[in-house]
């Protein structure tokens, strides 16, 4: 019984050797790319990349070859994977666009502010003809006219800014988020949220104060209260005093937060060990990592890192 990983070693090391000949590439790319791509790729400028540029998702094969060359005078990319399993993948479709995604990262990382185009192309030298689709739109488990209509197209943007106030607030549920979400860069949101007080009044008559109380947490924290006395104030008369009393728990924290942030900022002169060390202690309380790294003035990744190591 032949060994399949020996077998594939073999076919990987006389592809891989055959197409790094730039010649051999060259005319193989004349030879399968679409006509209107051809006409304009620069064969000249052919060059095969260093193979860690699609390192990180190759696992099932590895006859992987990219490069980069200029299509219609922008850098662009082709991409060739052969495919010498015994059994075809039929979900080759997804692994290519895995890998061009892959490519479309590395790109970046380069300090390149755009995506390129990158054209797949697969080798197929199966015993059988090949049985698989090689559309991904076919994989998708959806009526075809739907998939067709939407998938892998524009996405669907919902600009908060373009939608009327009055349009936002028609609606019961979600029209208070989008509408909070909107304002809350606003200099001051209290008279934005007097505008939603009825909204959130019949939220919490309908026992929903759970929810009320999120979107008034949400605007304590991120939003920017010229007098907060008139805010609480606001919530306890208008809206349910049950949901005051949260917010009033909840503003107690953040002052006693605000205080733990003096102390720190005054303890921190700038040395980084110190601020880890603060960082640790704040995560171990449980506090949010985007505060973390208002205070301690290290990057909010790093925040990320360092927490995971805190809750390990």
């Amino acid at each position: 019984m032949p060994n399949n990983k020996k077998t594939a070693k073999v076919h990987d090391k006389f592809v891989r050797t055959a197409m790094s000949d730039l010649r051999i590439a060259r005319e193989f790319f004349m030879m399968h790319l679409p006509k209107d791509i051809c006409d304009v790729t620069d064969f000249d400028r052919l060059v095969l990349q260093p193979r860690s540029q699609i390192n990180d998702l190759r696992q099932e094969s590895e006859v992987d070859l990219l490069y980069k060359t200029r299509i219609a005078g922008q850098e662009a990319y082709l991409f060739l994977l052969v495919e010498h399993q015994s059994t075809p993948d039929n979900l080759m479709p997804f692994r290519l666009l895995k890998y061009i995604c892959n490519i479309f990262d590395q790109h970046l990382k380069q300090s390149n502010k755009t995506l390129p185009l990158v054209y797949p192309l697969v080798i197929y030298h199966g015993a059988s003809r090949y049985p698989y689709t090689t559309d991904i739109r076919d994989l998708i488990d959806a009526p075809k006219e739907l998939v067709n209509n939407y998938f892998l197209k524009p996405f669907h943007l919902v600009d908060l800014g373009e939608i009327q106030d009055e349009k936002l607030k028609e609606q019961t549920w979600c029209g208070v988020m989008q509408f909070v979400l909107k304002h809350i860069f606003a200099r001051d949101i209290f008279p934005f949220l007097q505008e939603i007080v009825g909204n959130l009044r019949n939220l919490s008559y309908m026992g929903e104060t759970n929810y009320v109380a999120t979107v008034l947490q949400y605007v304590l924290e991120r939003g920017e209260l010229k007098d907060e006395t008139t805010f609480f104030n606001l919530v306890k008369s208008e809206i349910l005093p049950e949901v005051g009393e949260k917010i009033m728990t909840l503003a107690e924290q953040l002052e006693t937060r605000g205080r733990m942030a003096g102390k720190i900022e005054g303890k921190l002169e700038g040395k980084l060990e110190g601020k880890l060390e603060v960082a640790e202690k704040l995560f171990a309380e449980g506090v949010d990592p985007a505060f973390i790294a208002k205070i301690t003035n290290l990057p909010l990744e790093q925040i990320k890192v360092l927490g995971k190591k805190v809750l390990a």
